[in-house]
């Protein structure tokens, strides 16, 4: 288990690479970021209403039918005629429990094509529901109660971006951080033992050979004295 001010130490230690880490990180996003392309959103609040007394009963039922109408693709074929040549942008619908309002939003590459593109949706299921009035639901019409709002920039946040980034270059600094130090540890190891191994060796030399003289002395001492003996 690693301690924290252990790994704090660690961190400061090898801080010239962790910092690194942090800014190749950054650096990385940040041209990531200027790399992409700005979106847009608009939305546009449409409410759907009716005079049957049963109708709030079934608007959980009702909201989800609109919003199919909403990104059919008859539908969109009718906004994209209604815009030329420019492209429509990206059609997306959000519900909402018990609640009879639905949020249409178009999100496309500049703010005056997500706003056109919002408004041409819509218009383009008007006029579905007026030429063809088995598509809805009889007695329940549909109003915009507000926009399309002005549009503003969804992609890329940079703040959030670069914030993310930061968190994750301090993490990664500290791996890196810890797995160098690791490294680093284990080098005088592996050092120590060669050297160990080769002190043992010229310890036990010596004494080898201390021991073989002293018994060739005592075995030279013993002849003598047998010849010594003999000779008397």
């Amino acid at each position: 288990m690693i301690d924290l001010p252990d790994l704090i130490l660690t961190v400061w230690r090898h801080r010239v690479m962790a910092l690194a880490t942090l800014v190749a990180v950054l650096a990385a996003t940040s041209v990531y970021i200027v790399t992409q392309k700005p979106v847009y959103r608009s939305t546009e609040s449409l409410q759907l209403s009716s005079t049957d007394p049963t109708f709030l009963s079934e608007v959980n039922t009702l909201t989800p039918l609109y919003s199919e109408l909403l990104t059919a693709q008859a539908t969109l074929t009718l906004a994209q005629a209604s815009l030329g040549s420019t492209p429509l942008a990206s059609i997306a619908v959000r519900t909402f429990t018990d609640s009879p309002v639905v949020d249409l939003d178009a999100s496309g590459g500049s703010a005056d094509v997500a706003q056109r593109s919002a408004t041409a949706d819509v218009s383009a299921l008007a006029d579905r529901l007026a030429f063809q009035s088995a598509l809805g639901v009889s007695g329940v019409t549909l109003a915009v109660i507000d926009g399309p709002s002005q549009a503003d920039i969804v992609w890329p946040r940079p703040a959030l971006s670069l914030g993310v980034a930061a968190i994750v270059g301090i993490l990664l600094g500290v791996a890196v951080s810890w797995l160098v130090d690791a490294r680093w540890r284990r080098l005088p190891a592996l050092a120590v033992a060669p050297s160990t191994a080769s002190t043992a060796r010229d310890a036990s030399g010596p004494a080898s050979e201390d021991t073989t003289v002293t018994i060739g002395d005592i075995t030279r001492r013993s002849q003598r004295r047998a010849r010594n003996t003999h000779a008397r």
